[in-house]
């Protein structure tokens, strides 16, 4: 699986969220958790921007790994937003195993990101990937 089919089938994961919503056009009404491939812009304001940023193809390693990051910013003005939905996909993705070329997923880090300046606190969950290995998977 290439970087770019990752980062889609990230986003088509957290799209499943309830209130969340994944689109390849990125337009999405303001009561949703709007789900981007890489960058967010400024609408909606609770929005996930999804990346790969690094990882590992060591041949012995049972299969290749990939560190993907999810950028989350929470709703104006709400301290706790972006640490809610960060508690949501966490709940999605710890340990999630088989899905789609994706063999395992665990998250490595996180941290506050502190506000931007339209009052929507930031942080960033990192992931590692670990995805099938294609010679020994059906």
């Amino acid at each position: 699986m290439n970087d770019r089919d990752l980062t889609i089938a990230v986003c088509g994961l957290l799209g499943e969220l309830p209130g969340w919503s994944w689109s390849t056009t990125g337009t999405y009404p303001a009561d949703r958790v709007g789900v981007f491939y890489g960058a967010i812009p400024d609408s909606p304001d609770r929005a996930v921007g999804v990346r790969v940023y690094g990882g590992s193809d060591n041949p012995e390693v049972y299969a290749p790994q990939r560190s993907v990051q999810l950028l989350i910013r929470g709703a104006r003005n709400e301290p706790d937003s972006a640490d809610q939905l960060a508690g949501l996909a966490f709940l999605l993705l710890q340990g999630r195993m088989r899905t789609g070329g994706i063999n395992h997923i665990h998250r490595t880090s996180f941290g506050p990101l502190g506000a931007d300046g339209n009052g929507r606190e930031e942080r960033a969950d990192n992931f590692t990937i670990t995805l099938d290995n294609l010679e020994v998977s059906p």
